[in-house]
């Protein structure tokens, strides 16, 4: 399947990663393009997945652009987790990246969360129209190599994490995204409580007897961000939660996965891997394994109970870093904590990056 670039991109974008793209000119057009000049620095990108047999809904997509005023050489991850059908998450897949790419004249941290929030507003309307059933939770990464800038949005509960590679100074994992389920998030269950018509209970086990997660009716849904859905009403909000931080100076890696890895996988147990991957990709160059590393592990600690999928982004340390010991760096430390503030559209507020601790799972 193919998904043609919006008209304002046709020559500065071109996949990192998932797809092939469309033929280069020459020799000479396909090393200057955004994919070619971002693994010349360094950035670095791998996507595994396993598809339960009985659901085959998870979908993935990296994209790489430049943007189109200020030259700002970008790349975005996408993990889509469909249900009730694949139709919303395929959609995702084909629409959501080059929609967000082409939004994108300059790629300051509030331009590109205008831009997701108004694609994700546009891809519901699309998923409503041509497959209402069908939903899709989304988590959409967005790194700016050229600000050393992180950016996140999503609706629903796939994670994104942030693992900086300082793995002896208590930098803690820095969780991205922000979990939508409603058991997990009070202002997702105070909006849900204050619509009208819409009951919050559990679902019913054969017995007839109460079972499980708090869900929302109509629909039932335990996750009441997302996209499509519609049987669910207004439950379903597609306003995404966003957040900006900027990448270490020390580099790290970021890893964006579906529910199915989370379920079995901890936070610390993914940074563990991803720091010792790190490690030996600054000796012997990348290490494509990591994303399919991943899923070997959900697999082995949760089993196949659904579709499991990864994407890891590799971001490398700046270039007065590069030599130094990532275990014993005080230096790169500092220059990290005073750097940048980070903003948190879903907080409405702007918190020192500093302060960000790791929560849940």
């Amino acid at each position: 399947r193919t998904w043609p670039p919006p008209p304002a991109l046709p020559d500065r974008m071109g996949l990192f990663s998932k797809r092939p793209k469309a033929p280069s000119s020459s020799a000479e057009d396909d090393a200057d393009s955004p994919a070619a000049r971002l693994r010349n620095l360094g950035y670095t990108a791998t996507a595994a997945e396993v598809k339960h047999p009985k659901k085959k809904e998870d979908r993935h997509a990296l994209l790489s652009f430049e943007t189109e005023i200020t030259r700002e050489l970008c790349t975005i991850a996408l993990i889509a987790d469909g249900h009730n059908g694949p139709q919303a998450s395929d959609l995702a897949e084909r629409y959501l990246l080059p929609a967000i790419a082409g939004r994108l004249r300059r790629a300051a941290a509030e331009d590109i969360h205008a831009a997701c929030t108004e694609a994700f507003a546009d891809l519901h309307r699309k998923c409503l129209a041509e497959n209402p059933l069908s939903g899709s939770t989304i988590t959409c990464v967005v790194v700016n190599t050229t600000r050393r800038e992180v950016s996140c949005a999503n609706v629903g509960d796939s994670s994104a994490l942030l693992v900086p590679n300082l793995a002896r100074m208590g930098e803690p994992p820095v969780e991205l995204s922000r979990s939508h389920r409603m058991m997990e998030n009070d202002e997702e269950m105070a909006r849900v409580r204050a619509l009208p018509g819409v009951e919050i209970r559990q679902g019913v086990n054969g017995l007839g007897q109460p079972f499980g997660d708090l869900r929302a009716w109509p629909g039932g849904l335990a996750v009441v961000r997302g996209v499509g859905d519609g049987d669910c009403g207004e439950v379903v909000s597609c306003v995404p939660s966003c957040k900006t931080v900027p990448l270490p100076p020390m580099g790290g890696s970021i890893v964006l996965a579906s529910d199915g890895v989370w379920d079995g996988v901890s936070y610390s147990a993914a940074a563990a891997l991803l720091r010792r991957e790190s490690q030996k990709k600054r000796k012997s160059g990348p290490r494509a394994a990591t994303a399919k590393q991943v899923v070997d592990l959900a697999l082995n600690r949760a089993g196949m109970m659904d579709d499991i999928s990864a994407i890891v982004l590799f971001c490398p340390a700046l270039r007065e870093f590069e030599e130094m010991d990532m275990d014993s760096s005080k230096h790169a430390k500092e220059c990290w904590e005073g750097s940048v503030d980070f903003a948190d559209e879903s907080a409405h507020q702007q918190t020192k990056y500093g302060g960000e601790t790791l929560s849940g799972h």
